[in-house]
């Protein structure tokens, strides 16, 4: 007796260099298949009976199958809809319009002008330019610190907006999350709804936020050369921190937005854990270096834990490892350490001239105070939180 058919969710195929990427948008489970595995998907979805595509699989590809097997693991990704269980409806997304709108010809004319009018204005009123005595707009350290501090959660929360919105013109159910990271408050979008389009389409919800970021550096400089009174200082001082967050994405290494982009490009699945083991392995024959104990003792097992295209480009990507650590460097000593001068500049002579202005001196106090108890709590909960995963991964 035939077995029933099986019954599917709505399902994409994607195909890839290394394979079909077979998703389900609406609860975003994803696997990636080999050509002859999504093969065998497409045939049980299309409705033929399980014993009639393992014998289908069989001729068309010269190997059995254990279909039984085969179809316990799409139960597990959720893929087949058990019994009465209603077909997965699309989900009701909003923001489609704005989505599209946001990246339509009409707004990238309105994009242009304004990055070319702010451009214009740094060229003509030197003041307005990034330096770091920007950050500097009130003489309260105090001040500076928690207003640039609490300035960052609705400037990081735009540029994965623009990830959200990239997504939804794409009609994917892209969505923003707020959650914490050691006692950081972070705001992330979610793309992976982006496994079911083709790569070419998933350049732009890539690099959306470095658009916004350029988009918020541009009005926020714009503002700031509008007057000089406190306000318009903090416009420039806020803008100055939103242009070191856009030369972040440029720290390949640290997976960015950029690094997504790269991978996209160049066919790979996880590029960064190919070009750590590549350089740990050219690492490791250096006197007094060794191999982390998670990492295989041999070649030939690192290897095979990635993908033949992954490991074709990580010499290269290397290369830009390197040169992402040398940009990291470049900019803490251009940019962070000119801004750690202007504090302790600051700092000390409030500190030594107390007595002489006890306003300057309690700011300097409070400002190194919050400093210490930011460390503190940075190294308290660090190992709380190593802690924790210890005893989880016992």
């Amino acid at each position: 007796m035939p077995l029933p058919a099986i019954e599917f969710h709505p399902l994409t195929f994607v195909d890839e260099r290394d394979g079909v990427v077979v998703g389900r948008p609406d609860t975003e489970s994803y696997a990636v298949l080999p050509h002859d595995g999504a093969a065998l998907l497409r045939r049980l979805a299309d409705g033929h009976p399980a014993d009639e595509a393992a014998r289908w699989y069989l001729g068309e590809f010269g190997e059995s199958v254990d279909i039984g097997d085969f179809v316990s693991t799409l139960r597990e990704l959720g893929f087949v809809r058990e019994g009465s269980q209603p077909t997965a409806a699309p989900p009701r997304l909003r923001m489609l319009r704005l989505g599209a709108w946001t990246f339509s010809p009409t707004a990238w004319v309105v994009h242009t002008a304004l990055v070319t009018t702010c451009i214009a204005v740094m060229v003509t009123h030197p003041r307005v330019r990034p330096h770091s005595d920007v950050v500097f707009f009130t003489p309260s350290l105090v001040a500076v610190q928690l207003t640039l501090a609490f300035a960052q959660v609705p400037a990081v929360a735009w540029h994965e907006f623009f990830h959200v919105l990239a997504g939804r013109r794409l009609v994917l159910p892209t969505r923003l999350s707020v959650s914490r990271r050691l006692f950081f408050v972070v705001v992330e979008a979610h793309l992976d709804g982006l496994y079911s389009v083709p790569r070419k389409k998933r350049y732009l919800p890539f690099l959306a936020g470095m658009l916004a970021d350029v988009l918020l550096f541009s009005t926020l400089t714009l503002v700031g050369a509008a007057g000089t009174g406190w306000a318009f200082r903090l416009a420039l001082a806020i803008a100055y921190t939103v242009l070191l967050r856009l030369v972040w994405q440029f720290y390949l290494f640290l997976r960015t937005d950029l690094y997504y982009v790269f991978t996209t490009l160049l066919g790979c699945s996880d590029l960064h854990g190919a070009t750590s083991a590549y350089l740990w392995r050219k690492a490791s024959r250096l006197p007094g270096i060794r191999r982390p104990t998670t990492d295989s003792d041999s070649d030939s097992d690192a290897d095979s834990a990635w993908s033949e295209r992954d490991r074709q480009v990580a010499p290269w990507f290397a290369l830009l490892t390197v040169g992402g650590v040398g940009l990291l460097l470049a900019t803490a000593i251009l940019a962070l350490a000119p801004l750690l001068t202007g504090f302790v500049t600051r700092l000390g002579p409030a500190l030594a001239n107390g007595a002489d202005d006890s306003a300057r001196f309690w700011d300097s106090a409070t400002s190194v105070a919050l400093f210490a108890l930011e460390f503190t709590l940075l190294i308290l909960v660090s190992r709380r939180e190593a802690s924790r995963s210890r005893t989880d991964s016992r």
